[in-house]
């Protein structure tokens, strides 16, 4: 019981120093609070976020935000994702792949998965506290692969063959029994839209649902920006 009272008073400590800088600017120089920007349907745009058209002492060089056409976008290891949803209350930050269009045809060219997230200094992580300061995961991968031969698996769904492999998804993270033979990672995606679940693992009935998953989305915490250099287990 004390070591939780210390945690939580060490974290009531670091969300009043988050506080303190949104309302406070980077620049001694300039001691007025930075106004808050908006692009598109993103209002609010504020600590540790900025638009690269804002002033360089607002918002956190990691978090830097695009507006282009009216449309909030951030770059993750140099491709686009489009910005749905800036949570200030749990501290998340919702995006999609900017190649996703609204038809069931639409997938993303390049891959994407908590293991981008999972190093020490990383701008942003799959996990995100609660408010028993516990971590748990926001966002599951949807990854899809292709073999050589048919494979009998009730955690994978099947969508179609083509160049004698057949294709199929598995949602949520891989284990050992997860890859057979010969079989290949075509592609990894991300989605914090919630399936149904059984004993087998997460539900797909069809393709169309993995694309709802792709247009939802996936989370990402910025918590980690609070903790800065002060500790160790933040993401």
């Amino acid at each position: 019981m004390y070591i939780l009272l210390l945690k939580c008073f060490y974290y009531w400590i670091i969300i009043q120093y988050f506080v303190q800088i949104t309302t406070s600017s980077n620049d001694d120089d300039n001691p007025k609070p930075c106004v808050p920007s908006s692009c598109g349907e993103i209002r609010n745009i504020s600590y540790p976020f900025r638009l690269n058209t804002d002033p360089k002492r607002c918002g956190h060089p990691k978090y830097e935000l695009s507006c282009e056409n009216n449309t909030t976008s951030l770059y993750l290891n140099s491709h686009k994702y489009l910005v749905q949803v800036i949570n200030y209350h749990n501290y998340t930050i919702r995006l999609t792949d900017a190649s996703i269009q609204n038809d069931s045809c639409s997938f993303p060219n390049h891959s994407l998965s908590g293991s981008d997230f999972g190093n020490f200094g990383s701008t942003y992580s799959i996990k995100r506290y609660d408010r028993y300061f516990s971590l748990h995961g926001i966002t599951w991968p949807i990854t899809f692969i292709s073999c050589p031969y048919p494979v009998n698996k009730n955690d994978k769904h099947s969508f179609n063959e083509s160049n004698s492999r057949h294709k199929y998804i598995k949602f949520g993270p891989l284990n050992g029994s997860s890859m057979m033979d010969l079989c290949r990672i075509d592609l990894i995606v991300m989605t914090s839209l919630n399936l149904t679940y059984n004993n087998e693992g997460f539900v797909l009935s069809d393709l169309s649902q993995v694309h709802r998953c792709l247009i939802y989305g996936f989370e990402l915490s910025w918590f980690i920006v609070l903790c800065r250099d002060h500790c160790l287990d933040c993401v």
